[in-house]
């Protein structure tokens, strides 16, 4: 099966969701996942207005928790979000 290409257009943003495993942390059940206020994502790929996005493919970022749209493909949880909906970038 050929895996899809998906390049967003304009000030867009696609990104991939991805949990963070912490040494010795606790691991939260998806529901309490749920009441999170932000989500942890990878910029996957930026939109046609690149020069104008100020992330680039592989920054890690946070999103409010409503922001964008989701996506569901090849297995994994994506969002293509406007770029002024990111909130911070993450070290």
């Amino acid at each position: 099966m050929k895996k899809l290409k998906v390049k967003p257009l304009g000030n867009r943003v696609l990104l991939r969701r991805y949990e963070e495993v912490e040494e010795g942390g606790i691991i939260l059940p998806d529901e309490a996942k749920k009441d999170m206020d932000f989500i942890r994502a990878e910029v996957v790929e930026v939109g046609s207005d690149s020069e104008k996005i100020k992330v680039k493919k592989g920054d890690k970022v946070l999103i409010p928790s409503l922001a964008g749209t989701k996506l569901r493909f090849d297995n994994e949880e994506y969002f293509i979000v406007k770029s002024k909906e990111i909130l911070a970038t993450v070290e």
